[in-house]
């Protein structure tokens, strides 16, 4: 028997698995930009990908393309955040694990 594990996205945009869905749009918007930018290696590539997945997503979810743009803005904010304070904090955080 072979247990699926992790998430796939499907060819309508769906993220999930068998059990589960995400049906979140902008979830599964920031999903869709964090999988783009983490597999796609060359500059152009990536832009070409993030600007076609900003006017799907768009279109076909209604929400206006300045609201997807600010979702990836503060987005990054955070990620930008949480990523500092695990720099500065290194030591007492391992030491947590411990």
């Amino acid at each position: 028997m072979i247990t699926q594990v992790g998430y796939e996205i499907d060819s309508e945009g769906n993220v999930g698995n068998e059990t589960r869905r995400i049906e979140d749009l902008q979830l599964r918007f920031i999903l869709l930009m964090t999988m783009i930018n983490t597999t796609i290696e060359d500059s152009e590539g990536k832009m070409r990908m993030s600007v076609q997945a900003v006017k799907t997503c768009s279109k076909e979810s209604g929400i206006p393309i300045s609201e997807l743009a600010s979702l990836i803005k503060r987005m990054t904010k955070e990620v930008k955040e949480i990523t500092d304070y695990f720099e500065k904090n290194t030591e007492e955080i391992q030491g947590f694990f411990r």
